[in-house]
């Protein structure tokens, strides 16, 4: 799976009290009430050692399914999933595109599932189907880079790509949303101008 989250980081500015305001901030960041906070409400495993080891980090995930408001028990045995697989686990920098990346990946994975419930045949063509169509749903084709000369640039897909991926290649149900959207908004504006003339008429 993917997780993504925010980094802390420290710049050396020249005024000395503005990193020292920062690094008072991550040391806040980082301590057991803050890591344990995110923990429990966010379902975030602690970043340091001492607070996934601390005695309140282990009561909270030794009263799993007391109750699903604090101790909800999908949450926290997610949580131990990963604490026993940490050393499985790799960090890649951050990068343009990244958030739409894991939006898409989770989407393959729901896609996929739901395909299997159905019963549907998982061909290469069923594979390949599925990425051109979360591909040109999350704009995957459309990612920016670093040149060498460190300005960004805009990579597309080939034209050949490009032209198969319109119209007939969305899914239903963004199909569904385009044709949907136009129509609402023509409802709420016949609407409004017909409450308009209702309360002229009134005056």
């Amino acid at each position: 799976m993917i997780s993504q989250g925010p980094s802390i980081c420290v710049f050396n500015k020249q005024d000395s009290q503005e990193v020292l305001a920062s690094w008072l901030f991550a040391q806040y960041m980082l301590s057991n009430e803050v890591q344990l906070g995110y923990a429990e409400t966010e379902g975030y495993l602690p970043v340091t050692l001492k607070a996934q080891q601390s005695p309140e980090y282990q009561d909270y995930l030794s009263r799993k399914g007391e109750n699903n408001q604090e101790y909800y028990d999908i949450k926290i045995e997610a949580s131990e999933l990963l604490r026993r697989h940490t050393g499985d686990t790799f960090v890649t920098p951050v990068f343009n595109g990244s958030a739409s990346l894991r939006s898409a990946a989770g989407q393959l994975i729901e896609n996929v599932c739901k395909s299997a419930r159905r019963k549907e045949e998982m061909s290469d063509a069923y594979i390949e189907k599925q990425y051109r169509e979360v591909s040109s749903l999350f704009r995957l084709d459309q990612i920016r880079v670093a040149s060498a000369e460190g300005e960004e640039t805009e990579q597309e897909e080939p034209e050949t790509e490009k032209a198969a991926s319109g119209w007939n290649d969305l899914p239903d149900a963004s199909r569904a949303l385009l044709i949907a959207l136009p129509c609402i908004w023509a409802v709420i504006g016949g609407y409004t101008l017909f409450q308009a003339k209702k309360s002229r008429r009134k005056n």
